[in-house]
């Protein structure tokens, strides 16, 4: 049976409460050095990022860190762009299958089951995205704003669409 896990509020520990600062970035440290490992996902990140643990990955692991430490609600202040990063790395899909695959077996060293599976279903949530931009080099689809001109002031304003489609 899966528990809920709250993120916040009502007195409960955040994810990042319940992980820890420690096992976090060890946790990232280790992933990492598997990637780089991986036949298949080593080669991207050292094209990138060179040898490991040197060249840029101290600062790579500080970046991922902070938008993990985000996403579980722990301090920090984490202002990237995930999917302008990924921009063009000249992957495939099965690059991000083997991603997801060495996540799932290095998150339980780290933390309970629980908190495994809510930064598992994270990183699964977050795939479509940054394939579309590792991949096929562009943003996805979302919802788009209609540029109409005020009639009064003939200046172009901007206004989302009214329900109904009116």
């Amino acid at each position: 049976m899966t528990v809920p896990i709250p993120l916040e509020g009502g007195g409960q520990p955040t994810l990042f409460e319940r992980i820890g600062a420690q096992p976090l970035q060890a946790l990232l440290w280790d992933f990492y050095a598997r990637v780089c490992q991986d036949p298949e996902l080593g080669p991207v990140f050292r094209d990138r990022l060179g040898p490991f643990p040197q060249a840029g990955w101290p600062l790579h692991l500080a970046r991922v860190e902070g938008f993990w430490r985000s996403v579980t609600r722990g301090p920090g202040a984490y202002r990237g762009q995930p999917g302008q990063a990924h921009l063009n790395l000249g992957i495939q899909p099965h690059h991000f299958d083997r991603w997801l695959a060495l996540w799932e077996e290095t998150l339980p060293g780290y933390m309970g089951e629980a908190e495994a599976l809510s930064l598992l279903s994270t990183a699964r949530r977050m795939r479509p995205t940054l394939e579309r931009f590792a991949v096929h080099g562009q943003a996805p689809d979302g919802p788009r704003r209609l540029e109409t001109k005020n009639p009064e002031t003939k200046n172009p304003e901007t206004r989302r669409p009214e329900k109904g489609g009116q």
